[in-house]
C-alpha cells in the first residue's frame, strides 16, 4: 500500500511504536518510574506544542472577547453622548425662545399699542451685507406691504412685497429706504435714509439737518413718527460720523443701524399701532 511508502508515515509510526513497546518492556522489568520518566521525557516537547496551541487559541479568543466588550462599550458611551448633546441642543433652543418671549414681552409692555407678528427670516439678499431678506409670513398672517419690521433692539425696515406665507423686508441701509428721524440729545431732526455708497459698509446716514445743527458723534437717532410707515421713538442708530454737504451747506452724518441685521433671524412685524409724531426736543432717558 501506498501509505506505507511514505517516509513520514514510517517514521510516526516507528516513534509511536518506540513509545508503546519500550515502556511496556521496562514496565515489565520492574522499571516503572524509569518508564513513566522515559515517557514524560519524549513527550514533553510534544505536550509544549499542545499546550502553546491551546494558550494561544485562547488568548485569541480571549482577546476579541475584550475587543467586542470595548465596541459594545464604547457604542453605549456614544449614544449616552449623542443623548446628552441632544439635550444641550434642547436646552439651548429652549433657552433662545424663552428669550425671545421675553423681549417681545417687553416691548409690548413698552409699547401696548402695537399689534405685532413674530417672523422668521428664510433667505436674504446676497453680498457684503443684508439689504434685503423674506420672513415666513404673508397675507394669510396678515401681513400688507409698508408695515415696519424691528427687534427689540430698534427698527430693521419696512415690508415691500408680500406673498400667501411670505414677504419680503428691505432694511434701513436699502437705498429706497427712508425714515423721519430726531436727536433726543438736542431735537435736531432729518432724514435718515439708505445711500448706495454706504449700504456695503451696513451704514446709512441722516440728512436735511441745518449746517449749524447740534449733531455730535455717538448721538443717538430715534424715529419721529413722520410719513406713514414708522412708529415714532423707536431707535434707528447711532451718529458715528458728521460732515458738511458742499452743494447743498446741510449737514449728513453717518449712522450705524442700532440692529446687526446680518445676525438676525427673528423679528417683528407691527401690523398695527398708534404713534404719536414727535413734534419738538426732548432728552433721551
Amino acid at each position: 500500500m501506498k501509505i506505507f511508502q511514505n517516509k513520514f508515515f514510517l517514521v510516526c509510526l516507528c516513534i509511536a511504536l518506540v513509545l508503546t513497546i519500550v515502556p511496556s518492556v521496562f514496565s515489565i522489568m520492574g522499571y516503572k518510574g524509569l518508564a513513566k520518566n522515559i515517557v514524560g521525557t519524549i513527550t514533553m516537547p510534544v505536550r509544549w506544542c499542545i499546550t502553546s496551541i491551546a494558550n494561544g487559541f485562547e488568548g485569541w479568543a480571549m482577546y476579541f472577547r475584550s475587543m467586542d466588550a470595548l465596541n459594545e462599550q464604547n457604542e453605549a458611551l456614544k449614544e449616552e453622548n449623542d443623548a446628552l448633546k441632544q439635550q444641550l441642543e434642547d436646552a439651548a433652543l429652549l433657552e433662545a425662545e424663552n428669550e425671545r418671549l421675553r423681549e417681545y414681552l417687553d416691548m409690548k409692555n413698552k409699547y401696548p399699542s402695537f399689534e405685532m407678528e413674530e417672523g422668521m427670516i428664510i433667505s436674504h439678499s446676497s453680498g457684503n451685507y443684508v439689504t434685503t431678506f423674506t420672513l415666513n409670513r404673508g397675507s394669510i398672517n396678515g401681513i400688507e406691504k409698508n408695515m415696519p419690521v424691528v427687534t427689540p433692539d430698534g427698527i430693521v425696515g419696512y415690508v415691500t412685497e408680500v406673498g400667501l406665507n411670505w414677504c419680503m423686508v428691505s432694511t434701513l441701509i436699502e437705498t429706497a429706504t427712508s425714515v423721519g428721524a430726531y436727536i433726543p440729545r438736542s431735537g435736531v431732526v432729518g432724514i435718515v435714509s439708505g445711500d448706495y455708497s454706504m449700504r456695503y459698509d451696513g451704514t446709512c446716514k441722516i440728512s436735511y439737518m441745518d449746517v449749524d445743527a447740534d449733531v455730535q458723534v455717538g448721538d443717538s437717532v430715534y424715529s419721529s413718527g413722520t410719513g406713514s410707515v414708522y412708529p415714532s421713538h423707536l431707535k434707528i442708530g447711532t451718529v458715528t460720523k458728521i460732515e458738511v454737504d458742499e452743494y447743498s451747506r446741510t449737514l449728513v452724518a453717518t449712522v450705524q443701524p442700532a440692529v446687526d441685521f446680518s445676525a438676525l433671524k427673528w423679528v417683528m412685524v407691527i401690523t398695527d399701532y398708534t404713534s404719536v409724531p414727535y413734534t419738538g426736543q426732548t432728552e433721551e432717558s
